[in-house]
């Protein structure tokens, strides 16, 4: 009996095994594909049967994105404008987070509630009236506008998912900290923002990615060339005649290294988010 037992979870693992393998092995094709294509000379991209690897590696699509494109540029401004919606959206949503975890007042719950039903809504119902305020403002064609914009939409996952982290750290720990003298901005910074830092970690892991891939508001928002981001300036490497594939390869590698960069040293932070919000949720 112990030995068919035990013959069964072998079996079971391995399954479990093959499938993750094959799984993994779906997923990461395309990114695999993506690099060994930016590689590639133009020749060699279009060959039939495809080459699995490169047969003549080179680094000339990556030479060319710096020399005959703007990718830099639109690099940086999309790194300024994710991090600055990144920053502002987890500020404003730590705090409220804390305010609906913290404090009474009426509507408390309701908002608490209703914080993911802008999501109802497509984001280009969005673009007339953010445009027009905008307008009045004058934060169109800005980068401020853009991060402004970008953090209607990055706020309320923010809050949503901040508010499940505090709801899960205990209040008597704030309590014990105001007793010994500390205040409450004091217990805030000391002892509440330690214990949700795993939440705030996986919170502004997605606020970024999010901000990073937009484009509606990028496009809209922003017309002076030296002002776009990523998404909407890429569509100058394709034009209705020609598409240099190493080139749009190359830079979507460039793209994806930030992110991957990101997650290998945030990951056991991000799983400790996930996991934690999902159970407190």
């Amino acid at each position: 009996m112990k030995l068919r037992y035990e013959t069964r979870h072998a079996l079971f693992l391995f399954g479990c095994y093959l499938l993750t393998t094959l799984i993994l092995v779906v997923v990461c094709f395309p990114l695999y594909w993506m690099l060994i294509t930016s590689l590639k000379p133009l020749d060699e991209i279009f060959d039939v049967p495809p080459t699995m690897l490169p047969v003549q590696p080179t680094l000339s699509n990556y030479k060319n994105l710096f020399l005959i494109t703007d990718f830099g540029r639109l690099f940086l401004n999309s790194l300024k404008v994710s991090t600055g919606t990144t920053l502002f959206a987890l500020t404003v949503a730590t705090l409220g987070a804390y305010s609906l975890t913290r404090f009474e007042y009426p509507g408390r719950e309701l908002f608490g509630r209703t914080i993911l039903f802008t999501y109802m809504f497509p984001g280009v119902l969005m673009i007339i009236p953010l445009v027009v305020i905008f307008a009045r403002l004058g934060l169109t064609d800005t980068h401020t506008g853009l991060v402004l914009a970008n953090t209607t939409f990055a706020l309320p996952f923010s809050l949503w998912v901040l508010r499940s982290f505090f709801q899960g750290i205990p209040l008597d720990l704030e309590e014990a900290a105001m007793i010994d003298g500390a205040g409450r901005l004091g217990a805030f910074w000391d002892v509440v923002l330690p214990q949700a830092l795993p939440g705030i970690i996986a919170t502004g892991i997605f606020t970024f990615i999010w901000s990073w891939n937009e484009y509606l508001f990028a496009l809209v928002l922003i017309s002076t060339e030296s002002l776009k981001t990523l998404p909407p300036g890429m569509m100058n490497f394709i034009s209705a005649t020609n598409i240099d594939w190493g080139l749009v390869m190359a830079a979507s590698v460039l793209i994806t290294l930030p992110m991957a960069i990101v997650f290998m040293f945030v990951q056991k932070h991000l799983v400790t988010g996930i996991g934690a919000g999902g159970v407190k949720g």
